[in-house]
């Protein structure tokens, strides 16, 4: 698969080390089991067998290290990273090895590494994002998050326990959206090993990913039931995945990531597709219907026929093997990344596009590190070198307790922003020109609400430090009161609707508000003790869609967040409405145009004033069709339109929206007279 330059003994060497060193190079993966020829260490003519030193880097998913995250190598052989992420083992040579490294807060991480040869590697970890509390498992619902869109639905009594029994009562779901334009996907699970539906390797660019984890109170993993299946889906970031163009309906491959083989596997039972969304930049989300629980990946194969040589180097030119995150950024601003281990000297990686943006990181044994941009052009040779500024850094509350947070680090030319973890992380960066006088410049947040003293809140706060040494940085916490909400139709548009708000507070009471009336937006109060809050809305009237007049509803959960976007996707059917209509002028008794200029325009306490049509020129005895946007209130929106004849004569008509018929033809008779009763026309 992988090609090296070198045609040595050590060159065939450092290939095999390519060909299993996960997804940067060839994905692929094996099933079979490691190795099956045992020495016998009786028989003297057997050599003994060669130890090796594997050593890992644990790091976030944008880079901070990560220290007492749980390492283990193959079946039993397990340890802990130390305060800079770093972790050695010396097993025996073998093929390949699989590892894992699990962290509280972190999505675990399974790949597959090279076994026969001494290597560095980095393992790249991504925070569980939204953790939701339910009182009762047993219930049918729609659960959304604050990120991407992300919403699950399931049916009631949709879960089992691992014996079998229906699981009842109190449950978490913790529930991590992937953003698949980020430095997210350098954590993507396996690297992006995968097996297609034929059992054959194959290497992955996907479209969406979402993991979903379901314990009991008694921190049992909770599964569907074997008669159950589920909803996912979550909003595409972009209408493009590897320069093909994405729509609804669209089809997408599934597969789930089997953690006992540290491999993504193909279900073709499961048809991924795209659908309309109301909350996505480009109103489109990935859909699906699952069978099981586990981290879902809505991927297209990627087989392309690029290759690019990629080496890591030290200040005096001399080669050596180093671990590499690879961001690969495509022509349309898909992603996909690269991860794995380079022998000393380099290697070729093949399945690579033939344009590109290339963010690459390097890390070596001893934690030097290397980073460069390139695009596909050239070899890349990445120098590595001592971090120029080091700090552990961790956030505290104001009782003193250390909390998850996102840091943003600057030293006022360069920025930078990591995921840290309760414990805290390491953070490091190459950048040039600092010393001893340099002042960093910290600031950092909780990303996602979280629970102090009961209630939910967030918090900020910013720190600053040379470039070593510990950083704390102390956070105030802001109660959430209030909440922003509006209903959108499933297009995206904004509807005037009715709002009933039930929250489950950390108590066990319960907060009601009832027949709330959005317009657009509206500012809700919601006590900040609220850890579960059910959300149900019904459009204020009836609104077009699909030729018919519907009232529209929905209804779904979410934690206590700043702001909610209600969607209205279930339909009652009133009667129909206009889809379009047909417009043409005629002369009035005094006009002697021979063309006009019609304009349309829309206008209610929804959309305020809105052109909806504009048609130059059309010759009299000529027509043209106004198609109306979805969503027009049937009651409260009126449409204007408004014509001008090439002899100065004009006139508009004025009508509610409901009154009008599907094709119906409107004549507009032009008139000389102006609104004041002077002339229009010439004489």
């Amino acid at each position: 698969m992988n090609q090296l330059p070198s045609k040595t003994p050590s060159g065939l060497k450092a290939l095999s080390v390519a060909l299993l060193a996960g997804s940067l190079f060839a994905c692929g993966g094996s099933n079979n089991p490691l190795p099956t020829n045992p020495v016998d260490d009786n028989d003297p003519s057997e050599p003994s067998p060669e130890i090796i030193d594997l050593s890992f880097m644990v790091q976030t998913h944008n880079g901070a290290r990560l220290s007492d995250v749980t390492v283990t190598l193959g079946e039993d052989n397990t340890a802990q990273t130390d305060a800079s992420g770093q972790v050695q083992f010396s097993p025996e040579s073998q093929d390949s090895y699989r590892v894992r490294a699990e962290a509280e807060g972190y999505i675990p991480q399974t790949l597959n590494v090279d076994g026969e040869d001494d290597s560095v590697m980095s393992i790249r970890l991504t925070p569980i994002k939204q953790t939701l509390s339910l009182e009762d498992i047993e219930a049918a619902r729609t659960l959304s998050t604050v990120d991407l869109g992300a919403r699950i639905t399931f049916p009631a009594n949709a879960f089992v326990t691992p014996d079998g029994e229906l699981a009842s009562g109190e449950a978490t779901i913790q529930i991590t959206p992937w953003d698949i334009t980020s430095d997210e996907l350098n954590a993507m699970p396996g690297n992006g090993q995968a097996l297609d539906a034929g059992g054959d390797s194959a290497e992955l660019i996907s479209a969406g990913m979402i993991t979903v984890d379901v314990h009991n109170a008694e921190g049992e993993y909770l599964q569907l039931a074997p008669s159950a299946t589920a909803e996912i889906q979550m909003d595409l970031p972009v209408d493009s995945i590897n320069n093909e163009a994405l729509s609804i309906g669209s089809t997408i491959p599934m597969w789930h990531f089997d953690e006992d083989q540290g491999l993504w596997v193909e279900d073709d039972t499961i048809t991924g597709t795209v659908v309309a969304s109301a909350t996505s930049p480009v109103g489109l989300a990935v859909h699906a219907e699952v069978s099981h629980f586990s981290t879902w990946n809505w991927d297209f194969k990627f087989d392309n026929g690029g290759s690019i040589n990629v080496e890591c180097r030290l200040g005096d030119s001399s080669a050596v093997p180093c671990g590499i995150n690879a961001e690969v950024q495509l022509d349309d601003g898909s992603v996909f990344t690269r991860a794995g281990q380079l022998p000393a000297g380099g290697a070729t990686i093949i399945n690579m596009p033939n344009s590109a943006t290339i963010d690459w990181y390097a890390v070596s044994e001893f934690g030097l590190i290397g980073e460069k941009t390139t695009d596909m052009s050239g070899d890349v040779i990445i120098d590595l070198g001592e971090p120029s500024s080091e700090n552990l850094v961790r956030c505290e509350l104001p009782d003193g307790s250390s909390v998850g947070c996102s840091v943003t680090l600057t030293d006022g030319t360069q920025t930078v922003t990591h995921s840290v973890p309760t414990e805290g992380a390491t953070i490091v960066t190459g950048w040039p020109d600092l010393d001893e006088n340099t002042q960093l410049s910290w600031s950092a947040d909780t990303p996602y609400p979280i629970t102090v003293d009961g209630q939910q809140v967030v918090a900020d706060g910013t720190a600053t430090s040379t470039i070593t040494g510990d950083v704390t940085v102390s956070l105030a916490i802001t109660p959430i009161e209030e909440v922003n909400v509006q209903c959108l139709a499933e297009s995206g548009t904004s509807i005037p609707c009715i709002v009933d708000v039930v929250a489950t507070l950390s108590d066990g009471t319960v907060f009601t508000d009832s027949d709330v009336t959005i317009q657009d937006t509206q500012t809700l109060t919601v006590p900040a003790e609220a850890t579960l809050i059910q959300w149900s809305a019904q459009s204020n009237g009836a609104y077009s869609q699909n030729g018919q007049f519907v009232e529209l509803s929905g209804a779904m959960e979410t934690g206590l967040v700043s702001s909610v976007s209600v969607i209205l996707d279930e339909e009652t059917v009133l009667g129909a409405a206009a889809q379009s209509i047909n417009l043409s002028c005629i002369n009035g008794p005094e006009s002697s145009a021979s063309s006009c200029d019609i304009e349309v325009f829309v206008e209610g306490n929804r959309v305020g004033y809105l052109e909806i049509g504009n048609f130059p020129a059309v010759a009299l005895g000529d027509s043209v069709t106004l198609d109306f946007p979805e969503g027009m209130s049937a009651e409260g929106e009126w449409v204007q339109i408004m014509a001008t004849g090439d002899d100065g004569s004009m006139t508009y008509a004025f009508d509610p929206y409901e009154t009008f018929t599907q094709g119906q033809n409107v004549e507009l008779e032009l008139q000389c007279a102006d609104a004041n009763g002077g002339a229009a026309c010439p004489e």
